[in-house]
């Protein structure tokens, strides 16, 4: 219908079509959200580079960053909620009163929040669930107590790991543990099933570790580290702390790492690398290998974040050679491009590749060598009838 011809449509009308509209609206969302839950437990995004459902979605459909995030949040939590997910998926609750009561706690019965919802305006379902998330805590003398005993420490395990333990006031330790949990979700999900290309995820308590570490390097100033290795190593494609020659990759006072990962670190990092000369001396160093201030200002001017597609992030950024300098890589800003840590880590370890073309248009390529565009393209949608099923 042409905006001039709801001139002369009555009020009763308008008022009724736009009713029944935000009805199909909260069906068809119910349905959108159920594929993100199913694409975000088969991990999807990973397997096309995304760190997580959201990122991925922000990118191919166009969504702000912070409604994929509230997308991905619903969705996760209807899988749980199967009476508030159906009550959306017959018009009966508003997207804007499923997203509010998905908030409330777990031990909340699922009926009673769908009558809260019934009988109250979207705001005011908002705030009766803010205030069920914010119950008075435990007696002040317990809370002062409890915080008196806070500690962190630390010690270095014989195979180079370290173990930490803590110790938190009840409101820091839920924080802490919201962060683990909301930053380990974003970076493992589960696949469907394990196959060669879907490998099965890390256990619990590795991803969490793996969430620590994400956390702690984009919230920390860049370090120093100290990278002792052979230069066969450094140049050669292993990927093993050894080749065959015998040359070795390792951190000082650590364990040996890859070759594959101290290519990565030397691309671009607040580090010193040891080069080991043949006749067992050490040169510290390489001019040509190091991002010097200037380039590294030109290089954020150009790419103001990091280049993967979809990747919006701007702190934490790596400078990463295209052509790597061991390999003959010349240090100049056609050969560098910004990644964040997840994407320089892809580029590296895990078989994601990246070229230039001529005209300056970067190329990334999964490792099955599938393209990533650096923008999907925009296909038409078709129309078919409610219930049939979309072809595979």
């Amino acid at each position: 219908m042409l905006e001039n011809d709801l001139i002369d449509v009555p009020l009763d009308r308008l008022e009724a079509d736009i009713a029944s509209l935000a009805r199909d609206i909260a069906m068809r969302m119910e349905r959108w959200l159920a594929l993100v839950a199913e694409f975000d437990r088969r991990g999807g995004a990973r397997r096309s580079g995304f760190r997580s459902t959201a990122e991925w979605l922000a990118w191919r459909c166009g969504l702000s960053h912070r409604t994929a995030l509230d997308h991905v949040r619903v969705a996760r939590a209807l899988v749980e909620r199967p009476l508030i997910r159906a009550c959306l998926a017959s018009g009966e609750l508003s997207y804007s009163k499923v997203r509010a009561i998905s908030r409330a706690p777990a031990c909340e019965d699922e009926a009673g929040l769908i009558g809260l919802a019934r009988s109250a305006t979207a705001g005011e379902v908002e705030r009766v669930v803010r205030a069920l998330r914010s119950a008075p805590s435990a007696d002040v003398d317990v809370a002062n107590a409890a915080y008196a005993r806070r500690y962190v420490c630390w010690s270095w395990e014989l195979d180079g790991s370290l173990s930490i333990r803590a110790r938190m006031p009840a409101e820091d330790g839920a924080a802490f543990i919201e962060m683990i949990e909301t930053a380990a979700a974003a970076i493992h999900r589960s696949p469907a099933t394990t196959t060669d290309q879907a490998p099965a995820r890390p256990p619990l308590g590795a991803r969490r570790a793996d969430a620590l570490a994400e956390i702690a390097q984009s919230g920390s100033p860049r370090t120093q580290v100290v990278v002792h290795v052979d230069e066969a190593a450094l140049a050669c494609t292993a990927t093993q702390t050894e080749d065959r020659a015998g040359a070795t990759c390792e951190v000082e006072d650590g364990p040996a790492i890859p070759s594959e990962s101290a290519r990565r670190l030397a691309c671009d990092a607040a580090l010193v690398s040891a080069w080991h000369t043949g006749d067992g001396g050490i040169d510290y160093g390489r001019a040509r290998r190091s991002v010097p201030a200037p380039l590294r200002t030109v290089l954020e001017r150009r790419d103001r974040h990091c280049r993967f597609p979809g990747c919006d992030r701007r702190h934490d950024l790596h400078a990463h050679h295209i052509r790597h300098w061991a390999h003959g890589g010349a240090t100049d800003k056609d050969n560098l491009v910004l990644l964040c840590r997840f994407h320089h880590r892809l580029v590296h370890e895990e078989g994601f590749t990246v070229h230039r073309e001529r005209d300056g248009t970067l190329l990334f390529a999964r490792p099955d060598r599938r393209p990533v565009p650096l923008v999907p393209l925009v296909r038409e949608v078709q129309r078919r009838p409610r219930g049939q099923p979309v072809a595979a």
